[in-house]
């Protein structure tokens, strides 16, 4: 994968994690929960770019 659909990909998952972030501060008003939401998308961000998460068919 090269370095500028990676750097795209990080681009697109800040929307959700900063729209779910304000979501579950609304919800539990906790910077904890908030902090580990954050967290928990940059291991799926991370298991995207590495490769371990992939949705769709490899390339041969």
């Amino acid at each position: 994968m090269s370095l500028s659909r990676k750097f795209a990909i990080g681009i697109v998952m800040i929307v959700p994690a900063f729209v779910t972030g304000g979501i579950v501060w609304s919800i539990l008003e906790s910077w904890i929960a908030v902090i580990i939401w954050e967290i928990f998308v940059a291991f799926i961000y991370g298991g995207i770019v590495k490769g371990k998460l992939s949705f769709g068919s490899k390339a041969a």
